[in-house]
């Protein structure tokens, strides 16, 4: 009889609740006193500490993570005595996050700086190219949960340049909510393991019931944003409509990717740039490669945490024979398990017979499309069907990835698939990639796959589901995504998206408005900004495979109507008058490239 993995113990807090409560209502002054000392605070020198609780020397610090330490506060004695400056561009801490209000523990310690009301100027880090940024918090308390995720959010980004330092006060209590908050956002680990783990290496670290339940409430408020694929299991909730989701992802996304994704779902997005890398047979562009670096060091990240944390007893030593019984007693993967999205032990060893079967195209199966069909792409496509259109002088390259194409592209044929993936990306290297001059078995395969009305085969939605399972779970399920390359399982995670939202991306209504649209004037205009952005960047990924396989146009148009509208296949064939007009428009809005629009 398989045996279930034990959980992991809720932490306790470090205070006891007669001593909150006092804390609460003692006066500043005598708190300080009492608690750490007051003018001697053991908290703003070195003398009660000892060399390896000094990560930084002079400090009370300690390394979380290989790049995030927790300290207590510095001042600008300390700053000068120990040359804290030197050490942090030694040690490349190229951030410190304050999680102090000014004025507050105003009688430990040395005297505050008038200038900024901490212990220390912040101008003085930043003149040394050190970025500051300050989240406070109430001492021995908790902020808003939206100003948690902004911190979070923020310590993200700042690792992208560097390390960082945070601290508070003693570096404890709300230095330790951070940590642990950015630990479930990047790991999408249980907040009892994230706790646990902050504490291994920084003792005493969350102290208070209210912090630790700040900790749980951030998790289960991540927990409702992270779901891709909607209703998948009942824990999944509710299915979204396309707002809602982009409500939820601008919650998570930061910097360049979520300016550029502010209107586009980052599903659709990246589902789109990998089938048109695919049907082109390039290479993938920056920010594939940035989601597969990223793996790299959450899952770096994610077995220290996981190693760290069964050296102490709190998760199992799992052996690789008790796996596949661990496995199959819990039904799967647990959500926040560390292990459960870290490929040597979890999720993916033990799907890796579909996970890991990928195949590459140069020695994969499309050499036997049938003959037939060579043919009819031969008789469709003629001799240099699909137009090459060479950028003029006054063109510019591509700046962001919401480019707009050129408005110098002709009415008829379609675009270059040049033209086309320069939409989705910014470098010029793919943008001068040369242009096939009939379709190659990739982009046949491409276009087949996105245009087939029928249902996906068995192994196709069981591919499909678990890669979902993995979007819904784990941050490393992009870098999944992005690798993929079978254009089936593509195909079916991208209709399988759009079908999956409460509402159509186009309602009835919509197709109305946009059918009732004069010639002289741009349809799209007529939607939203979230409907126009998803719907252009849908349009750019099949304009892209049809302008290499033209005989499946037609085809790829009909599959995007009744993804976008929800109309039935046997409607969307009869065409009734308003169909039919919106079919022209969506055609018209795609060879006319002067109607893509970044607005």
């Amino acid at each position: 009889m398989p045996t279930l993995t034990p959980p992991v113990p809720v932490p306790r807090p470090s205070y006891s609740q007669v001593r909150e409560n006092l804390v609460c209502f003692i006066p500043p002054r005598l708190l300080c006193l009492l608690a750490c000392g007051g003018v001697d605070c053991r908290y703003e020198g070195p003398e009660c500490w000892k060399a390896h609780q000094q990560a930084i020397r002079g400090l009370f610090s300690s390394w979380v993570t290989d790049d995030i330490i927790a300290m207590a506060r510095p001042s600008n004695k300390l700053i000068e005595r120990y040359n804290i400056i030197e050490q942090f561009k030694r040690l490349n801490i190229r951030s410190i996050i304050n999680m102090q209000q000014p004025g507050e523990h105003s009688h430990c310690g040395p005297p505050l700086d008038p200038s900024s009301g901490f212990t220390y100027s912040p101008q003085l880090f930043m003149d040394n190219d050190i970025y500051f940024y300050n989240f406070w918090m109430p001492d021995f308390g908790v902020s808003s949960l939206i100003s948690i995720i902004d911190g979070v959010k923020v310590l993200a980004f700042a690792l992208n340049e560097g390390r960082v330092a945070v601290h508070c006060h003693a570096g404890l209590g709300r230095t330790g909510v951070l940590i642990a908050c950015y630990l479930i956002y990047t790991l999408r680990i249980s907040p009892s393991e994230a706790v646990h783990f902050v504490r291994v290496k920084r003792p005493r670290s969350i102290q208070t019931r209210t912090q630790i339940g700040q900790v749980f409430d951030f998790a289960r408020l991540l927990g409702t944003q992270l779901v891709q694929y909607p209703d998948l299991s009942l824990r999944h909730g509710a299915p979204f409509t396309l707002q809602h989701y982009l409500n939820r992802q601008a919650l998570l996304l930061h910097g360049q990717e979520a300016r550029a994704l502010r209107y586009t779902p980052k599903v659709v997005h990246l589902l789109c740039l990998r089938l048109s890398c695919l049907a082109l047979d390039i290479p993938a562009p920056l920010e594939v490669h940035a989601e597969l670096d990223k793996r790299s060091t959450i899952r770096a990240l994610g077995r220290a945490v996981r190693d760290t944390l069964v050296s102490r007893q709190f998760l199992p030593l799992v052996h690789a024979g008790q796996l596949g019984s661990t496995a199959g007693a819990r039904g799967g993967a647990r959500v926040g398990d560390v292990s459960s999205w870290d490929e040597p032990l979890g999720f993916l060893q033990r799907k890796r017979e579909v996970l890991l079967d990928k195949r590459s195209y140069s020695d994969s199966d499309l050499s036997k499309i049938t003959a037939s069909e060579d043919m009819e792409a031969t008789a469709d496509v003629g001799d240099g069907t699909c137009c090459v259109l060479e950028p003029g002088p006054a063109q510019k390259p591509p700046k962001t990835i919401l480019r707009s194409p050129s408005r110098n592209c002709p009415k008829r044929p379609t675009c270059s698939a040049k033209s086309a993936l320069a939409k989705f990306t910014s470098t010029s290297e793919m943008c001068r990639t040369p242009q096939p001059t009939r379709p190659s078995a990739v982009s046949r395969a491409v276009a087949k796959a996105m245009a087939d009305p029928g249902p996906p085969g068995e192994s196709i939605l069981q591919r499909s589901s678990l890669l979902q399972e993995e979007l819904n779970s784990s941050e490393c399920g992009w870098a999944l995504l992005v690798t993929e390359s079978d254009p089936h399982v593509l195909s079916c995670l991208l209709w399988s998206w759009l079908d999956k939202l409460r509402e159509p991306v186009l309602s009835a209504d919509d197709v109305i408005k946009l059918c009732s649209v004069s010639n002289n004037k741009n349809a799209m205009s007529e939607l939203q900004k979230p409907q126009r952005h998803t719907l252009l960047c849908l349009l750019r990924c099949v304009g892209t495979v049809s302008s290499l396989c033209p005989h499946r146009e037609d085809a790829l148009l009909l599959r995007l109507l009744r993804a976008l509208t929800r109309t039935p296949l046997e409607e969307v064939k009869t065409a009734d008058v308003s169909m039919t007009m919106f079919r022209s428009a969506l055609r018209e809005t795609f060879y006319k490239c002067r109607n893509f629009s970044r607005a």
